[in-house]
């Protein structure tokens, strides 16, 4: 069954699926192609005629190996053309709250019509769900001074640009769909994540949205990520690989550009010389001045959380086929652990006295199997004790805060919770052909994926959580208690356990005024 609305935009036909209307790869932007390569997104003017809606478009170029296909299945369809947004209505007619959601990947991996984010479950609660693409990668996050954009004034940050554009257009449009441009909550998941905090902090395209969802946001300083130096250098480097200039990368196959700085960003000679890929987000001076961690909380109702065991995303994640795809190896030995523990300290904890790595090893149990101290220091460290402190912060702004664990059991991870493996049960797509073999026993998650549905829908639609029928309390700095989802749907609000660990992280997981 088709459906036809009448947008500011123009005319677009979409279908009805399970009762809720759906529209698919709707442009939001102008093609970033041609002289629009590398710079801020441009916008698009109304379209002729009748936009097909039924079908999805082309995806970011990307590459996509590894971890990043848990979520992500195999693209058949990628293109530089690729700022288009997709939109779940369950009544056009009506105006209901929207959720606008960022995906994540590194911003480098995913689409925003992948099939765990399919916005057909959630939004049956009411709720018009929005996804989009953004430019990834190369095309998305090189940054170089070169590079400036004369309408825009910046040189860097393309893909984030794409994120505001979007949210701008949903605000413009929303209405013909629907949804309330003046309830829209900025959502996302680990880099999509990250991005709508960045957005929230730094204000940007203020009034387009009202709260914030961030799940497993990695919320570094540097040298995890870079200021705009460091990310030209980086550019410098790579356009010197292809034999071309900095501006001359505009003019470079964009297939071919996005393969050649895959390839550039993970040989050995560029990670022995620079580390991580130095591309977007990048602390640019002009849209992006601090870091998640020094800029101000986001200032608005807050819903943000982890996943219980983070680290196996990286460290113990099979396909369904028992077949790892986890790229990196946890220790094996104790002197191993110390010296991974060393460098992720030096990485991730760069504050003025970080504990000594035997110091965090006693805390998270000396004598402990090696992999297992990692799997724990690993998600502490890089994830839950930031989120802790992004938590703690716009609480004591004053804001409706509120947190959650995320710890159902799936079976490609032997029973861990992964990074990323919260989507599916915030969406209701656990059950589909890609995950259903990954996660396990489907009717206890399904119990995990209605009571997590619920909940985001309550807070996307303005709902104090302390009044569900599993009271969710608010955010506590000074006492803080979260909602953690387990198995089968069983809820509980608790305290953060391994006390012991997070004790190691005071900058992060200490209430300011109480810090040493």
């Amino acid at each position: 069954m088709t459906s036809v609305l009448l947008t500011r935009a123009g005319r677009c036909r979409g279908t009805v699926v399970e009762g809720v209307q759906r529209y698919l790869g709707i442009p939001y932007a102008a093609a970033p192609v041609g002289e629009r390569r590398l710079r801020g997104p441009q916008p698009l003017a109304p379209w002729a005629g009748e936009l097909d809606a039924t079908q999805p478009r082309a995806a970011s170029l990307q590459t996509l190996a590894g971890n990043q296909t848990w979520l992500n299945e195999p693209l058949a369809l990628q293109n530089e053309d690729c700022l288009h947004l997709n939109v779940w209505a369950p009544d056009p007619r009506g105006r209901a709250p929207v959720l606008v959601w960022l995906h994540g990947g590194q911003t480098r991996n995913g689409h925003g019509a992948a099939p765990g984010i399919d916005g057909t479950a959630l939004a049956r609660h009411g709720v018009v769900v929005v996804t989009i693409n953004y430019r990834l990668g190369a095309l998305g996050g090189l940054a170089h001074p070169l590079l400036h954009d004369e309408a825009t004034g910046t040189c860097a940050n393309w893909g984030l640009q794409d994120k505001l554009a979007a949210l701008r257009w949903v605000h413009a449009h929303i209405e013909a769909f629907g949804g309330d441009p003046t309830r829209v909550t900025l959502a996302g998941q680990s880099s999509g994540g990250a991005n709508a905090a960045l957005i929230a902090q730094h204000r940007l395209a203020a009034g387009c949205y009202a709260r914030v969802i961030t799940q497993s946001p990695p919320l570094f300083r540097p040298p995890m990520f870079v200021d705009l130096d460091a990310a030209a250098e980086y550019t410098e480097a790579f356009a010197q690989s292809l034999g071309v200039t900095v501006p001359g990368l505009r003019d470079v196959d964009g297939r071919a550009l996005q393969r050649a700085e895959h390839a550039f960003a993970y040989a050995p000679e560029t990670t022995a010389r620079m580390g991580r890929p130095r591309t977007a987000p990048v602390r640019d001076g002009v849209l992006l001045t601090h870091w998640t961690y020094d800029a101000p909380p986001p200032g608005l109702p807050l819903l943000a959380g982890w996943t219980r065991s983070e680290s196996d995303f990286w460290f113990a994640l099979q396909d369904g086929q028992g077949r790892t795809i986890n790229p990196q190896r946890a220790p094996q030995t104790p002197e191993e652990l110390r010296q991974r523990v060393q460098g992720l300290v030096g990485l991730h904890y760069v504050f003025a006295v970080p504990p000594a790595a035997d110091t965090v090893i006693a805390a998270y149990g000396g004598d402990a199997e090696p992999a297992a101290a990692w799997r724990w220091i690993y998600t502490d460290l890089a994830f839950r004790a930031p989120v802790m402190h992004l938590l703690h912060r716009n609480a004591a702004a004053g804001e409706a805060t509120w947190g959650y664990e995320f710890a159902h059991p799936i079976v490609s991870a032997a029973g861990g919770s992964p990074h990323a493996t919260d989507v599916p049960f915030v969406f209701g797509t656990h059950g589909h052909p890609h995950f259903a073999g990954k996660i396990g026993d489907a009717a206890a998650a399904a119990a995990t994926s209605a009571a997590m549905q619920r909940a985001w829908a309550a807070f996307v639609r303005g709902e104090d959580l302390a009044d569900l029928a599993a009271p969710w309390p608010a955010w506590d700095p000074a006492s803080p208690r979260l909602m953690r989802f387990g198995d089968a749907g069983r809820r509980a609000a608790v305290a953060p356990d391994r006390p012991a660990g997070l004790g190691l992280w005071p900058a992060y997981t200490q209430p300011a005024a109480s810090r040493p």
